[in-house]
């Protein structure tokens, strides 16, 4: 009888969570570009962890080409520039001055948006 009431509650449970995922949706992780210019200052600082960076190059950003582009483009770099160390990802004096070169790109586009919202 235990057996058939646990059963019962875990449906019931399965269910509960199963409608409130449709009506309120599943959650959403969205990288947007002041989160790419954190990791990518942490980069330069060389505190930025692998998992961090394996994160943010690992997945598309389908909602803005102009960051996926910087994505793609910090992925193909750490091909050849990067290396880790006690878990900390340390590029090449090249690689950091292309991350530098991304971080430049990343602050025009932040500064374009925030004169939109001002006006």
């Amino acid at each position: 009888m235990d057996f058939i009431i646990t059963v019962g509650l875990t449906f019931i449970l399965i269910l509960v969570a199963l409608l409130v995922f449709r009506y309120v949706g599943l959650p959403v992780y969205r990288i947007e570009a002041i989160n790419i210019k954190r990791l990518l200052e942490s980069v330069l600082a060389e505190t930025a962890t692998e998992d961090d960076w394996d994160v943010f190059t690992g997945m598309p950003i389908h909602h803005n080409p102009e960051l996926d582009d910087i994505r793609v483009q910090c992925a193909m770099l750490a091909l050849t520039e990067m290396t880790v160390r006690r878990g900390l990802v340390i590029f090449s004096d090249t690689g950091r001055s292309q991350i530098e070169e991304q971080l430049q790109i990343l602050n025009k586009k932040l500064c374009k948006k925030t004169e939109h919202h001002h006006d």
